[in-house]
């Protein structure tokens, strides 16, 4: 009797360890995922960053060149494509601002697993 009521605790304590077991490598699996979603956030930031770094850079070229045309056409068509450049730059940064608050989300949210 004592036998039996021995294995039977040696069962329920190797299903409790198997069930552990099973919870510990579903969080693992969730906070790798997470982890990986992060670091693409990560990228994309650092990509839109560079565009729009890019941009900017562009923007103030074309502006400079725009100054030292004369009064004219040409004048008018670099001042609009530099300010087509800054548009773009300003819906980068609000990417990257967007882009900035769903990594501090991820993180957390990593942080609290």
């Amino acid at each position: 009797m004592s036998s039996v009521t021995a294995a039977r605790t040696r069962y329920r304590i190797h299903l409790e360890n198997e069930r552990r077991k099973k919870e510990s490598e579903a969080k693992g699996q969730k906070r790798r995922a997470m982890e990986e979603h992060l670091e693409q956030l990560k990228k994309s930031r650092r990509a839109i960053q560079e565009v729009s770094e890019g941009l900017a850079r562009d923007a103030d070229k074309l502006a400079d060149e725009a100054e030292g045309k004369q009064v004219g056409s040409k004048m008018a068509e670099l001042i609009s494509k530099s300010n087509a450049f800054r548009r773009s730059h300003k819906e980068k940064l609000a990417e990257l601002k967007n882009l900035d608050e769903q990594i501090a989300a991820k993180g957390a949210d990593l942080r609290r697993l």
